[in-house]
Protein backbone atom coordinates (compact mmCIF):
# COMPACT_ATOMS: atom_id res chain seq x y z
CA UNK A 1 0.00 0.00 0.00
CA UNK A 2 1.55 3.47 -1.24
CA UNK A 3 1.81 6.00 1.61
CA UNK A 4 -1.12 7.87 -0.57
CA UNK A 5 -3.45 5.31 -0.55
CA UNK A 6 -2.62 4.74 3.25
CA UNK A 7 -2.80 8.69 3.72
CA UNK A 8 -6.60 8.29 2.08
CA UNK A 9 -7.54 5.41 3.76
CA UNK A 10 -6.58 7.04 7.07
CA UNK A 11 -8.48 10.02 6.18
CA UNK A 12 -11.75 8.34 5.47
CA UNK A 13 -11.49 6.77 8.65
CA UNK A 14 -10.62 10.08 10.20
CA UNK A 15 -13.47 11.49 9.21
CA UNK A 16 -15.87 8.12 9.57
CA UNK A 17 -15.47 8.36 13.15
CA UNK A 18 -16.13 11.95 12.87
CA UNK A 19 -20.01 11.45 11.50
CA UNK A 20 -20.37 8.00 13.85
CA UNK A 21 -19.15 9.92 16.94
CA UNK A 22 -21.48 13.37 15.92
CA UNK A 23 -24.82 10.92 15.17
CA UNK A 24 -24.24 8.80 18.26
CA UNK A 25 -24.26 12.20 20.43
CA UNK A 26 -27.35 13.97 18.69
CA UNK A 27 -28.87 10.55 19.32
CA UNK A 28 -28.54 10.44 22.55
CA UNK A 29 -28.90 14.19 23.34
CA UNK A 30 -32.52 14.33 21.26
CA UNK A 31 -34.23 11.73 24.19
CA UNK A 32 -32.86 13.84 26.77
CA UNK A 33 -34.80 16.83 25.52
CA UNK A 34 -37.96 15.20 25.22
CA UNK A 35 -37.92 13.36 28.52
CA UNK A 36 -37.64 9.72 26.95
CA UNK A 37 -34.31 8.68 28.21
CA UNK A 38 -34.37 8.03 32.11
CA UNK A 39 -37.73 6.97 32.06
CA UNK A 40 -38.52 3.81 34.42
CA UNK A 41 -41.46 1.59 34.45
CA UNK A 42 -44.10 2.93 37.00
CA UNK A 43 -44.82 0.29 38.93
CA UNK A 44 -41.39 -0.42 39.99
CA UNK A 45 -41.05 3.38 40.81
CA UNK A 46 -42.97 1.61 44.31
CA UNK A 47 -40.35 -0.76 44.93
CA UNK A 48 -38.88 -0.04 48.40
CA UNK A 49 -35.55 1.94 47.98
CA UNK A 50 -33.15 -0.74 49.27
CA UNK A 51 -34.48 -3.20 46.91
CA UNK A 52 -33.77 -1.03 43.61
CA UNK A 53 -31.52 -2.43 40.99
CA UNK A 54 -28.88 -0.46 40.73
CA UNK A 55 -29.74 0.49 37.12
CA UNK A 56 -33.35 1.40 37.74
CA UNK A 57 -32.09 3.52 41.15
CA UNK A 58 -29.48 5.84 38.70
CA UNK A 59 -32.62 6.61 36.08
CA UNK A 60 -35.27 7.35 38.79
CA UNK A 61 -32.79 9.69 40.14
CA UNK A 62 -31.79 11.33 37.01
CA UNK A 63 -35.34 11.11 35.65
CA UNK A 64 -36.45 13.42 38.38
CA UNK A 65 -34.51 16.72 37.15
CA UNK A 66 -35.58 17.57 33.75
CA UNK A 67 -33.61 20.89 33.82
CA UNK A 68 -30.48 18.21 34.45
CA UNK A 69 -31.57 16.34 31.58
CA UNK A 70 -32.02 19.62 29.40
CA UNK A 71 -28.56 20.43 30.42
CA UNK A 72 -26.80 17.13 29.82
CA UNK A 73 -29.09 16.82 25.99
CA UNK A 74 -28.18 20.42 25.05
CA UNK A 75 -23.85 19.64 26.08
CA UNK A 76 -23.91 16.24 23.99
CA UNK A 77 -25.86 17.90 20.77
CA UNK A 78 -23.15 20.99 21.20
CA UNK A 79 -20.86 17.88 21.25
CA UNK A 80 -22.75 16.55 18.13
CA UNK A 81 -22.60 19.88 16.07
CA UNK A 82 -19.24 21.06 17.05
CA UNK A 83 -17.18 18.07 16.35
CA UNK A 84 -18.12 18.42 12.04
CA UNK A 85 -16.16 21.85 11.71
CA UNK A 86 -12.80 21.86 11.60
CA UNK A 87 -12.95 25.43 13.43
CA UNK A 88 -14.78 24.33 16.47
CA UNK A 89 -13.28 20.20 16.07
CA UNK A 90 -11.07 20.35 19.30
CA UNK A 91 -13.40 22.54 21.71
CA UNK A 92 -16.42 19.19 20.41
CA UNK A 93 -13.86 16.50 21.66
CA UNK A 94 -12.56 17.74 24.54
CA UNK A 95 -16.01 18.30 26.02
CA UNK A 96 -17.03 14.54 24.34
CA UNK A 97 -14.02 13.31 26.43
CA UNK A 98 -15.58 15.04 29.70
CA UNK A 99 -19.30 13.54 29.18
CA UNK A 100 -18.09 10.20 28.04
CA UNK A 101 -15.42 9.70 31.31
CA UNK A 102 -18.70 10.65 33.32
CA UNK A 103 -20.84 8.65 31.59
CA UNK A 104 -18.51 5.97 31.59
CA UNK A 105 -18.00 5.94 35.29
CA UNK A 106 -21.56 6.18 36.08
CA UNK A 107 -22.56 3.03 34.18
CA UNK A 108 -19.84 0.80 35.31
CA UNK A 109 -21.04 2.33 38.84
CA UNK A 110 -24.87 1.48 38.29
CA UNK A 111 -24.09 -2.18 36.40
CA UNK A 112 -25.34 -0.33 33.31
CA UNK A 113 -23.11 -3.32 31.63
CA UNK A 114 -24.71 -2.55 28.03
CA UNK A 115 -24.21 1.06 28.56
CA UNK A 116 -20.41 0.35 29.46
CA UNK A 117 -19.60 -1.73 26.77
CA UNK A 118 -21.23 1.01 23.79
CA UNK A 119 -19.23 3.78 25.48
CA UNK A 120 -15.97 1.44 25.76
CA UNK A 121 -16.20 0.50 22.50
CA UNK A 122 -17.63 3.56 20.52
CA UNK A 123 -18.29 6.99 21.96
CA UNK A 124 -15.18 6.87 24.30
CA UNK A 125 -12.72 5.34 21.96
CA UNK A 126 -13.81 7.11 18.97
CA UNK A 127 -13.37 10.32 20.97
CA UNK A 128 -9.90 9.02 22.56
CA UNK A 129 -8.73 8.36 18.71
CA UNK A 130 -9.49 11.68 17.47
CA UNK A 131 -8.08 13.60 20.14
CA UNK A 132 -4.45 11.76 19.15
CA UNK A 133 -4.31 14.04 16.64
CA UNK A 134 -4.26 17.06 18.21
CA UNK A 135 -1.56 15.16 20.81
CA UNK A 136 1.41 17.80 20.18
CA UNK A 137 -0.72 21.21 20.01
CA UNK A 138 -2.86 20.04 23.27
CA UNK A 139 0.74 19.47 24.95
CA UNK A 140 2.23 22.92 23.58
CA UNK A 141 -1.07 24.37 24.79
CA UNK A 142 -1.27 23.54 28.35
CA UNK A 143 2.35 22.77 28.93
CA UNK A 144 5.03 24.77 26.63
CA UNK A 145 2.93 27.73 26.82
CA UNK A 146 0.63 27.59 29.74
CA UNK A 147 -2.37 27.73 28.29
CA UNK A 148 -1.44 31.01 26.36
CA UNK A 149 -3.13 31.75 23.12
CA UNK A 150 -0.97 31.70 20.06
CA UNK A 151 -1.25 30.82 16.00
CA UNK A 152 -3.09 31.70 13.66
CA UNK A 153 -7.61 30.85 12.74
CA UNK A 154 -8.45 28.25 10.14
CA UNK A 155 -9.03 29.32 6.98
CA UNK A 156 -12.82 27.84 5.53
CA UNK A 157 -13.01 27.30 1.80
CA UNK A 158 -16.46 27.66 0.62
CA UNK A 159 -16.95 24.08 -0.78
CA UNK A 160 -19.70 21.62 -1.02
CA UNK A 161 -18.34 19.57 2.16
CA UNK A 162 -19.18 23.24 3.94
CA UNK A 163 -22.86 23.10 2.74
CA UNK A 164 -23.13 19.45 3.32
CA UNK A 165 -21.83 19.78 6.65
CA UNK A 166 -24.70 22.84 7.06
CA UNK A 167 -27.33 20.81 6.23
CA UNK A 168 -26.45 17.74 8.54
CA UNK A 169 -26.45 19.78 11.40
CA UNK A 170 -29.08 21.43 11.16
CA UNK A 171 -31.77 18.60 9.76
CA UNK A 172 -30.45 15.32 11.08
CA UNK A 173 -30.87 16.75 15.02
CA UNK A 174 -34.44 18.13 13.26
CA UNK A 175 -35.66 15.28 11.99
CA UNK A 176 -34.15 12.71 14.76
CA UNK A 177 -36.51 15.40 17.20
CA UNK A 178 -39.26 14.65 15.00
CA UNK A 179 -39.09 11.30 15.10
CA UNK A 180 -38.56 11.05 18.82
CA UNK A 181 -41.78 13.56 19.21
CA UNK A 182 -43.67 10.59 17.24
CA UNK A 183 -42.49 7.88 19.21
CA UNK A 184 -44.05 10.14 22.01
CA UNK A 185 -47.00 10.54 20.56
CA UNK A 186 -47.59 7.06 19.70
CA UNK A 187 -48.30 6.38 23.41
CA UNK A 188 -51.41 7.54 25.46
CA UNK A 189 -49.99 9.14 28.35
CA UNK A 190 -53.70 10.01 29.87
CA UNK A 191 -53.69 5.90 29.87
CA UNK A 192 -50.55 5.06 30.68
CA UNK A 193 -49.97 5.46 34.73
CA UNK A 194 -50.29 4.60 38.34
CA UNK A 195 -53.60 3.90 39.89
CA UNK A 196 -55.26 3.07 42.80
CA UNK A 197 -58.04 0.39 43.04
CA UNK A 198 -60.73 2.14 44.68
CA UNK A 199 -63.85 0.14 44.57
CA UNK A 200 -64.33 -3.33 42.53
CA UNK A 201 -67.67 -5.54 42.18
CA UNK A 202 -67.61 -9.24 41.25
CA UNK A 203 -70.99 -10.58 39.94
CA UNK A 204 -72.19 -7.25 42.16
CA UNK A 205 -70.78 -8.73 45.19
CA UNK A 206 -68.16 -6.26 46.38
CA UNK A 207 -64.73 -7.51 46.72
CA UNK A 208 -62.38 -6.09 49.06
CA UNK A 209 -58.95 -6.29 47.86
CA UNK A 210 -55.83 -5.74 50.10
CA UNK A 211 -52.72 -3.76 49.29
CA UNK A 212 -50.39 -5.50 47.37
CA UNK A 213 -46.66 -5.50 47.15
CA UNK A 214 -45.96 -2.39 45.86
CA UNK A 215 -47.70 0.57 47.95
CA UNK A 216 -49.81 1.10 50.53
CA UNK A 217 -53.06 0.55 48.54
CA UNK A 218 -54.50 -1.81 46.02
CA UNK A 219 -52.69 -0.31 42.59
CA UNK A 220 -53.39 -1.32 38.66
CA UNK A 221 -50.06 -0.26 36.27
CA UNK A 222 -50.79 0.68 32.55
CA UNK A 223 -46.97 0.72 31.27
CA UNK A 224 -45.69 1.38 28.03
CA UNK A 225 -45.56 -1.60 25.40
CA UNK A 226 -48.83 -3.07 26.52
CA UNK A 227 -47.54 -4.25 30.12
CA UNK A 228 -49.80 -4.37 32.60
CA UNK A 229 -49.53 -4.43 36.44
CA UNK A 230 -51.96 -5.32 39.41
CA UNK A 231 -50.76 -5.23 43.25
CA UNK A 232 -53.22 -6.50 45.35
CA UNK A 233 -53.73 -8.78 48.22
CA UNK A 234 -49.91 -9.11 49.67
CA UNK A 235 -49.01 -10.39 45.65
CA UNK A 236 -47.84 -8.85 42.37
CA UNK A 237 -49.32 -10.21 39.02
CA UNK A 238 -47.86 -9.02 36.01
CA UNK A 239 -50.16 -9.04 32.43
CA UNK A 240 -50.70 -7.07 29.14
CA UNK A 241 -53.60 -4.91 28.10
CA UNK A 242 -55.15 -3.84 24.48
CA UNK A 243 -57.11 -0.64 24.33
CA UNK A 244 -59.11 0.87 21.12
CA UNK A 245 -61.17 4.13 21.67
CA UNK A 246 -63.32 2.90 25.27
CA UNK A 247 -62.05 -0.98 24.50
CA UNK A 248 -60.08 -2.70 26.98
CA UNK A 249 -58.47 -5.70 27.10
CA UNK A 250 -56.61 -7.06 29.89
CA UNK A 251 -54.95 -10.66 30.05
CA UNK A 252 -53.03 -11.92 33.00
CA UNK A 253 -49.78 -14.35 32.88
CA UNK A 254 -50.04 -15.59 36.39
CA UNK A 255 -53.30 -16.14 38.26
CA UNK A 256 -52.22 -17.56 41.63
CA UNK A 257 -54.10 -15.91 44.77
CA UNK A 258 -56.57 -13.89 42.47
CA UNK A 259 -59.41 -15.01 39.97
CA UNK A 260 -58.47 -12.64 37.42
CA UNK A 261 -57.09 -14.54 34.08
CA UNK A 262 -58.76 -12.02 31.83
CA UNK A 263 -61.17 -9.30 31.40
CA UNK A 264 -62.66 -7.46 28.33
CA UNK A 265 -64.63 -3.83 29.20
CA UNK A 266 -65.34 -0.55 28.93
CA UNK A 267 -62.94 1.69 29.95
CA UNK A 268 -64.34 5.48 30.82
CA UNK A 269 -63.25 8.12 31.65
CA UNK A 270 -59.81 6.70 32.62
CA UNK A 271 -61.67 5.46 35.85
CA UNK A 272 -64.80 2.92 35.30
CA UNK A 273 -63.49 -0.68 33.89
CA UNK A 274 -67.04 -2.51 33.90
CA UNK A 275 -67.27 -5.75 31.31
CA UNK A 276 -67.11 -9.28 31.66
CA UNK A 277 -64.15 -11.33 34.13
CA UNK A 278 -62.89 -14.81 32.29
CA UNK A 279 -65.62 -14.43 29.66
CA UNK A 280 -68.93 -14.58 31.67
CA UNK A 281 -68.68 -13.25 35.30
CA UNK A 282 -70.03 -9.90 35.21
CA UNK A 283 -66.87 -7.02 36.65
CA UNK A 284 -66.76 -3.66 37.47
CA UNK A 285 -63.78 -1.61 38.70
CA UNK A 286 -63.38 2.05 40.00
CA UNK A 287 -59.80 3.50 39.84
CA UNK A 288 -57.86 6.96 40.41
CA UNK A 289 -55.18 7.78 38.79
CA UNK A 290 -52.44 9.10 41.43
CA UNK A 291 -51.68 12.68 41.51
CA UNK A 292 -48.35 13.92 40.41
CA UNK A 293 -47.79 14.19 44.35
CA UNK A 294 -47.65 10.90 44.68
CA UNK A 295 -46.12 9.50 41.96
CA UNK A 296 -44.07 12.32 39.65
CA UNK A 297 -44.12 9.84 36.27
CA UNK A 298 -48.42 10.28 36.02
CA UNK A 299 -47.37 13.90 34.95
CA UNK A 300 -45.19 13.61 32.64
CA UNK A 301 -46.19 14.21 28.76
CA UNK A 302 -49.51 14.84 30.29
CA UNK A 303 -50.99 18.31 30.04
Amino acid sequence: MTNITLKKVITFAKYLAIILLSIDMIVLAIPKLLQMQFRMSHYRAFVPLAELPKPELMMSFFGRSYAYNIFIGLTELAVGVLIVFKRTRLLGLLISLGVCLNVFIINFEFDMVYEVKRHITMTLVLTIALLFEYRKDLYKFFIELGGKLSGEAFSVKNTIWKKLRIGYVILFPVAYFIFSFVVISSFDYNLIGSYEIKNTEIENKTIEFKKGTLGSTPMLFFEKNNILVLSVNDSIHYGSYTIENEDLFMRFWSTTNHPIEYIDAQFKDYTFITGTLNDSIPIQMEIKRLPVEKDYLNGMYVD
